[in-house]
């Protein structure tokens, strides 16, 4: 079986038809239909062997040809004497190639339905109905049966890690893995979004990132992204005070374009955040979600907040386990948050589902006790969830007019 990829496209459909006939038997398990092949021969071949097992149990090419005189009886020959067909790893072949072929069908409607919405032929709803049934096409043979290989390799994560190389001890203590679901919450205005910011400049050389902003202006999230790279003040990105100051602001937006940053500014519900996962997902490097924020992320509108943030997380937490992706949201804290000294988990914005979906919690808040006048506050990170890790307290500095975060020894 080729590697996947959308050059051997055809390769792929011919040594998974060339699979079914050779082992008819297999007819009766495919979960693929003829619609989802991509060249009308390969179609009609499946069809046609399609039928023939289902009426007759085997594969008789003289009862195929009775029925449909566009039955290409040589190419049925041909892909019957295909080499690539092997006995010894059918399975392998058969779960390769199923998912290969539902792969390519989804970007192909994807991409067809993207067309029509830029010409104005297809509405919101038909465009959100269209990608549920695509959700429902999923293979259900992916099971792994266990062997000493399988456990010794998921016990040991230290392939999965994600790093933050710029937070040595919250790199130490949350010990992040690939598929995690990560919630940061804070009041208003401490600073969670800035956070979020400085972890993706953290990872977005390692990792695909995706930035999903709901409330900033493009302005205001494109100065802090480059704040925090150059280390610059906002106020000094539109006119540097020196040529030291223009040659950092310079390398840093080669380095944010090197590394493949996406922004989206327009997707503001759960199933435009899954349809740019489904279109832009790198297939080279592992993704991480950035979701800014939970509140914002609307479901189903005939639904109560709080139903549609249980929805919100539900929907996250399948699609990091669905699609092999991370994802670090920001979360509003209730009106309890601004009463207390410490902060808790339920302290979650229409939370209940939230503390059950995701995987590790932090809670940021301001530990400045005077009145501030030099933009630097004191933080703390309260580790208040972490599956199969430590919880606890991190001490950390924010320079607002950079938008920073640096844990205290850095300083």
């Amino acid at each position: 079986m080729q590697i996947i990829n959308e050059q051997n496209r055809l390769e792929i459909e011919t040594e998974y038809l060339a699979l079914l006939i050779n082992k008819p038997d297999l007819l009766s398990i495919v979960q693929i239909k003829e619609d989802y092949l991509l060249d009308a021969k390969n179609k009609i071949i499946f069809q046609c062997i399609k039928e023939c097992f289902e009426e007759h149990e085997c594969l008789n090419v003289i009862e195929i040809y009775k029925k449909h005189k566009n039955f290409d009886i040589e190419y049925f020959i041909n892909l019957a004497e295909n080499t690539f067909f092997c006995k010894q790893s059918w399975k392998a072949q058969l779960e390769l190639a199923e998912q290969s072929i539902i792969k390519f069908y989804k970007e192909d409607v994807i991409k067809r339905l993207n067309e029509r919405r830029e010409k104005g032929l297809c509405d919101y709803d038909e465009y959100v109905q269209q990608i549920k049934k695509l959700d429902d096409i999923v293979l259900t043979n992916n099971s792994i049966t266990l062997t000493e290989k399988e456990i010794v390799d998921g016990i040991n994560e230290q392939h999965a890690k994600i790093n933050f190389n710029n937070f040595e001890k919250l790199n130490q203590t949350l010990e992040m893995v690939r598929g995690d679901f990560l919630i940061i919450g804070a009041t208003t205005g401490m600073g969670k979004s800035s956070f979020m910011l400085n972890l993706m400049n953290d990872l977005m050389t390692g990792f695909q990132c995706i930035y999903f902003n709901m409330e900033m202006s493009k302005s205001t999230i494109y100065k802090r992204i480059a704040s925090i790279k150059t280390n610059i003040p906002i106020n000094d990105l539109n006119n540097p005070k020196s040529e030291y100051q223009k040659e950092l602001i310079s390398k840093a937006l080669k380095e944010i374009e090197k590394a493949g940053l996406v922004v989206e500014h327009k997707a503001n519900d759960i199933k435009q955040v899954k349809t740019t996962l489904m279109k832009l997902k790198d297939k080279e490097r592992h993704t991480i979600l950035f979701i800014d924020h939970l509140g914002l992320t609307r479901a189903d509108s005939q639904k109560s907040l709080y139903e549609q943030a249980t929805e919100v997380a539900k929907a996250l937490r399948q699609m990091c386990l669905e699609y092999d992706c991370t994802v670090i949201s920001a979360s509003q804290l209730n009106r309890e948050a601004y009463k207390v000294d410490d902060l808790s988990i339920s302290m979650l914005k229409d939370s209940g589902e939230l503390e059950n979906s995701a995987s590790k919690v932090i809670l940021l808040q301001n530990k400045s006790e005077k009145e501030n006048k030099t933009n630097i506050e004191d933080m703390r990170i309260n580790i208040v969830k972490n599956r199969d890790g430590k919880i606890g307290y991190i001490d950390m500095k924010y320079d607002k007019t950079k938008q920073i975060f640096k844990e205290g020894k850095d300083w």
